[in-house]
């Protein structure tokens, strides 16, 4: 029993190893970029805050669940993927599935999280849909505070959003005034809920 559970947790451990690529594209220049377990921690910790602030009506043990072993595919990867090398939703779900598959074998709860990759994968329960938001959301916190520490340029922000879809560039550079606001604003269509929607819009007004 306590093999599977260290190897589980060795595994998972490597996620502080794996930075998140979208901050070196965009030339970040702080000393220490983000990694994935530190965008784990930053959902984690905003999750509790929007459920003491919120009626949101969530189980919330699976969605702390959810936004962990969500991540879990990133452990063999050499970088993240991002927006301007995206393998295909069925090819990315696949993998993912498999690795999770990989890393819980042996847990008496393995299936149990398995089975919630394949949920968040879906987007279908009032849990996935929340965890979605909920990582895009936590990166344009950390896009802002890149930003407010002047360590996010806006002339690296304004070269990223070359890479946006054509109609979503059009709409969103001419609004690029500060670095963030092309990933705040980019992100902004995909919130379903008012929670999200409010929240994107304060995150935009910080300042120094």
């Amino acid at each position: 029993m306590n093999n599977n559970v260290l190897n589980f947790y060795l595994l998972a451990n490597k996620l502080k190893d794996v930075v998140r690529t979208g901050w070196g594209e965009v030339k970040i220049s702080s000393d220490r970029i983000e990694s994935v377990a530190d965008h784990v921690y930053g959902c984690l910790v905003l999750a509790i805050a929007l459920d003491s602030e919120n009626n949101l009506g969530l189980d919330m043990l699976k969605v702390f669940k959810m936004i962990t072993v969500k991540e879990l595919e990133k452990i063999n990867l050499d970088k993240e993927f991002t927006p301007r090398d995206y393998p295909t939703k069925e090819e990315r779900d696949a993998a993912a599935r498999a690795t999770v598959l990989k890393i819980t074998e042996g847990l008496i709860k393995g299936q149990e999280l398995v089975d919630l990759v394949d949920e968040y994968s879906k987007k279908e329960t009032a849990e996935a849909k929340f965890v979605y938001q909920l990582t895009k959301i936590e990166s344009d916190i950390q896009a802002k505070l890149y930003d407010l520490k002047g360590e996010f340029s806006l002339e690296a922000a304004k070269a990223d959003a070359e890479y946006y879809p054509e109609d979503i560039k059009a709409e969103v550079l001419p609004q690029i005034n500060n670095a963030s606001d092309g990933w705040i604003l980019y992100d902004r269509r995909y919130y379903t809920d008012d929670v999200f929607k409010s929240l994107s819009e304060d995150i935009q007004k910080l300042n120094k």
